[in-house]
């Protein structure tokens, strides 16, 4: 689904990139602070222990929901490398929450293109093909 929204999401200039906004249900991660993260670090139970949050964050669907999604996202990095910055949001996190009501949306992913263009749903093809279609607008 796509609607149209008010705002104007561009940048001008050489270096304008298409600004792509993915909020979806993200794995959550809390970290210790500064000085025991260091430690943990060096004696490798803090990446033990992120790993483990971060699988047990989400249930299962959510996070093979999440695993697909982010591998489309990082297909779209790889394609248009320097020419869109993707910024993923939890939808549960206050951030998350404020996007939601600003785009209007509460069925996640939704992903959003140069603050304007609204795509929700887990078929991420339409909001694929705009952003092919803005990129190819940045080359001329």
């Amino acid at each position: 689904m796509s609607v149209r929204e008010g705002g104007s999401g561009a940048r001008a200039g050489p270096d304008r990139r298409v600004r792509v906004d993915v909020i979806t249900y993200a794995p959550t991660i809390f970290a210790h602070c500064q000085h025991c993260e260091v430690v943990f670090g060096r004696t490798s139970i803090g990446e033990r222990v992120h790993r483990e949050q971060a699988r047990d964050s989400l249930p299962d669907d959510l996070r093979t929901d999440f695993a697909a999604l982010a591998d489309w996202v990082h297909s779209l990095l790889d394609r248009h490398r320097g020419r869109i910055d993707v910024r993923v949001v939890d939808a549960a996190s206050i951030e998350g929450f404020w996007k939601s009501l600003r785009y209007r949306t509460r069925v996640y992913p939704a992903v959003v293109v140069d603050g304007h263009d609204r795509f929700v749903g887990d078929d991420v093809s339409l909001a694929e093909a705009e952003i092919e279609r803005k990129v190819a607008a940045l080359r001329g």
